[in-house]
Parts: C-alpha cells; sequence; structure tokens
C-alpha cells in the first residue's frame, strides 16, 4: 500500500505546476436552442449572467459538453439558484455527471450540502494550518519519546531476564523457609515490580509518540485531533494510577492484580488504537484524493488551452472523463471508510470496532486501488498531451476553489490472542507470559509505526508542490 501511495504521488506531483490561469473570461455569447425545450437548453440560457461573467470559459464549455447528453439536464440546471449555479461549474466531470443523472430532487437536495470557498494554494491539501514552531516543538517531544521507549524497553527485557533467572531459583528451595529463600521472593517482587512500571512506562511513550503525530498532523482537522490526544492522555493517567499501585504493592497477589489491570487497559488501548491507526491513513488518502481533484483541474484548462492552438484532444478528453470518475469513485470509497469511523468513534465493544475498522481498511484499499488505475489513466493521458503538441505550463495563481460538503445534522488476530491469554493468566501465580506477549505486541506496534512514519515521509517527499 505505501509503494501505492507514493507511486501515484510522484505522478501528481509531475503535473503539480500546470497552469491555473488561461481561462478566457466575459464570453457570454447564448446559444440557440434548435430542439426546443428544457432538455436541450444550454447552461448559458439558464445560469444567471452574473455567474457565467464571473467564471472561466473552459468551466462553462464543459458544462455544455456534458449536460448535452442528458435530457433533464436543463430542467435541473434551471432550478438551481444563483450560489448553486456557480457551484455546479465548479464540480468535477463525474460530479457533474452523477448530479444531472440522478433524481431531479435528489439531486437538488445534494446541492444544498455544497459550498465553495476560496483556498490559498499553500492550503489547498490541508485541514488545519499548524505553525512551524509548533511542528519542529513535536517533532522533538516525538524523538524525546521515542528514546524513552526504547530505554524502558531495555528496562523491561532487564527487570524480566533478572525475574526469571530469580524464579527458576526460587523452584529450587521447594518447600525450604530460608532466609535465603526468603530474599529471593522478596527480590522475585521487586523484579516484577520492575517489569511492571518498564511496561507502563513503554505504553506511555508509545502514546505520546502517536499523541506528537497527530498534534503535528495538518490532514487531521482540529476536532479529531483533540478527541485523539485528550483520549490518550486520559490513557496516561489511568497508567500512572496503575504504577502507582504497583509501587506500594507489597505481596505477590498485589504485583498479579496491578500486572492484569494493566494488560487489560493495553487491550483496550490497541483497540481504540486501531481506530485511530485507521483515521490516520484515511487523513493521507483524502490528501491524495485532494491533489487529484487538484489535478483535474490543471488537465482541463491544459485541454483549452489545445483546443485553443486547435489541437486534437479528443482521446485525451474521454481519458480526462475515465480520470475524473475513477478519483470519484475513490472518493466515494473514502467517505464511506469516514463515516464508519466517525460513527464508531466514541464506541468501546471490541467486536464492534474490530468490524468497524476492517470494513473501513477494506474500502481505503479498495480506494487506493481506485487511485492506482487512476494512476495508470494519467500516464496516458500526460504522454498524449505531449504527443499532440500540448505543454504544461507553470502554474500562476495563487489561489483557487474548492467544493466542501457540509453535513445537515450540523494488529487483529495477535490482539485476540493476547486477551484470551491475559484472562487464563489470572488464575496463574505470575503474569510472565502476559507480560513477554504484551511485550512483544509492543514491538510490533513499535516497527508498524516505524513503517507508517517511512510512509509518511515519502509522502511528504513527493508531494511538495
Amino acid at each position: 500500500m505505501k509503494n501505492k501511495i507514493a507511486f501515484f504521488m510522484t505522478a501528481l506531483l509531475l503535473l503539480s505546476t500546470m497552469p491555473m490561469a488561461f481561462a478566457q473570461n466575459g464570453n457570454t455569447e447564448v446559444k440557440g436552442n434548435p430542439n426546443g425545450g428544457m432538455s436541450n437548453i444550454s447552461p448559458r440560457q439558464v445560469i444567471p449572467q452574473t455567474v457565467l461573467e464571473k467564471t472561466e470559459e473552459w468551466r462553462i464549455k464543459k458544462t455544455e459538453q456534458i449536460t448535452e447528453k442528458v435530457e433533464s439536464a436543463g430542467d435541473f440546471m434551471g432550478s438551481l439558484s444563483e450560489e448553486q449555479s456557480k457551484v455546479f461549474l465548479h464540480l468535477s466531470r463525474a460530479q457533474q455527471n452523477r448530479l444531472i443523472e440522478m433524481d431531479k430532487e435528489d439531486a437538488l437536495q445534494t446541492m444544498n450540502n455544497l459550498r465553495l470557498r476560496t483556498v490559498n494554494n499553500d492550503n489547498a491539501f490541508k485541514k488545519r494550518e499548524i505553525a512551524q514552531e509548533k511542528i519542529e516543538n513535536t517533532e522533538k517531544n516525538y524523538l524525546k519519546a521515542k528514546q524513552n521507549y526504547l530505554k524502558s524497553l531495555n528496562s523491561y527485557k532487564e527487570a524480566k531476564s533478572n525475574f526469571i533467572d530469580v524464579k527458576n531459583r526460587i523452584k529450587e528451595c521447594k518447600d525450604e523457609d530460608s532466609e535465603e529463600c526468603n530474599k529471593l521472593e522478596e527480590s522475585a517482587i521487586n523484579h516484577s515490580k520492575d517489569m511492571i512500571m518498564n511496561s507502563a512506562n513503554m505504553i506511555i511513550e508509545h502514546l505520546n509518540k502517536i499523541k506528537e503525530k497527530v498534534i503535528s498532523s495538518e490532514t487531521i482537522d482540529e476536532e479529531r485531533a483533540e478527541e485523539i490526544t485528550s483520549e490518550i492522555e486520559g490513557y496516561i493517567s489511568e497508567i500512572e494510577d496503575i504504577v502507582e499501585d504497583a509501587e506500594s504493592a507489597e505481596t505477590k497477589e498485589e504485583i498479579k492484580q496491578a500486572a492484569s489491570l494493566l494488560s487489560k487497559l493495553w487491550i483496550r488501548i490497541r483497540n481504540r488504537e486501531r481506530l485511530h491507526s485507521a483515521a490516520v491513513v484515511e487523513s493521507r488518502v483524502w490528501v491524495i484524493i485532494k491533489r487529484s481533484e487538484h489535478l483535474e483541474e490543471r488537465l482541463e484548462l491544459t485541454l483549452a488551452r489545445m483546443e485553443e492552438q486547435g489541437l486534437d484532444v479528443s482521446e485525451i478528453d474521454s481519458k480526462i472523463t475515465e480520470f475524473s470518475e475513477k478519483i470519484q469513485q475513490a472518493k466515494d470509497k473514502y467517505q464511506k471508510a469516514q463515516d464508519l469511523i466517525d460513527n464508531e468513534y466514541f464506541g468501546d465493544d471490541k467486536e464492534t470496532l474490530k468490524s468497524t475498522v476492517d470494513e473501513a481498511k477494506e474500502l481505503i484499499n479498495e480506494a487506493h486501488e481506485l487511485l492506482k488505475e487512476a494512476h495508470e489513466i494519467l500516464v496516458d493521458i500526460v504522454r498524449e498531451i505531449r504527443l499532440a503538441g500540448g505543454e504544461i505550463e507553470p502554474e500562476d495563481d495563487d489561489e483557487e476553489y474548492e467544493i466542501v460538503e457540509e453535513d445537515n445534522d450540523d494488529n487483529e488476530e495477535e490482539e485476540e490472542e493476547l486477551e484470551d491469554n491475559e484472562e487464563e493468566d489470572e488464575d496463574n501465580d505470575d503474569n510472565e507470559e502476559e507480560e513477554e506477549e504484551l511485550e512483544d505486541d509492543d514491538e510490533q506496534e513499535d516497527d508498524q509505526e516505524e513503517d507508517d512514519e517511512e510512509q509518511e515521509n515519502n509522502e511528504g517527499n513527493n508531494t511538495t508542490v
């Protein structure tokens, strides 16, 4: 999946310098309607003149080309308000196609949820803007948490090795009640405490790494970022309480209770973390989709310039339509995944969370496949533009429009095995197996986060505009 993202983002970068300003404004000639009736009315005849005068000519021509294929398009467009007309002209080919093919009332309801806003190109692919100083600070905190995690991991391993050594020596005591055996029992308790406290520190620093990544992410919206960081801080507080109990424990039973609480809390954290991880992956897909939509407009502008030069663009035109549809299909998958995650975001039932994340991840995978197919079409488009004599020019505009939709209602099998083993271990004399699995799971998660970090860095390197 990582390679697919990097591959596709490289292609987006290839065309990131396409021109934004070679539109011909002010052409408001009204075409006739030779066949009569609303079914064949041109957008120029039903869209308010004030909107036409402020809309690039290529957008109007694109809309004409799309709407002339559907008989009911004129009736639908004639029902749009001035603001809705402006929004419709700025939609992608796929979006326009879907609307004019829908039932009129459903299409108008969809239009009611769409707004047009102006964005600076620097912020076009961000859900929020974060000060550079804050990003640099979170990077330092992340590296510090990573170092602390590794330090706690090494301390845990040392405590575990000492515990196993003492445990084996205690077995030799059997029923002997000597001073040396009593000291060994006391030593075993101390090493158990060390294991618990270092396990707790590992989890805390692991959570701190996630928190710093979320705080510095510009592709996660502010509300969601606050929810995640608040939840993480709550978990850290719970872990610190368990550590206090472990530090004050004097008996093997008290140590066992603290270890059990920590292990069960870790399971709860891992279940929730899978949801957070899905949200992070989802945010990365959002960036690719936004860049793809941005790219589609560049392709439309290139097409318009080539037509002005009298070049044959028929093949390119049809491929842009295919490209637009693939991006819209990927966007639909992304939206379904987002809805799933949003609906279950505050849930805490393990099975429901697992099912939700699995379904959301499957949708994201399907979106990736669609983006891969879009990339293959994009390669053909670029080749044909060059073969036809077209030229991709630098971008000169600082701002552009984007469509926003408003809401009217204003590592799985291992986790299951870990939980099962933890429940079975409640009746055992120690929690060695339980803690060992916790350590293994932590190490695997750290490796996974390293992969995620590498993927994020690759995406960042390949998407610079």
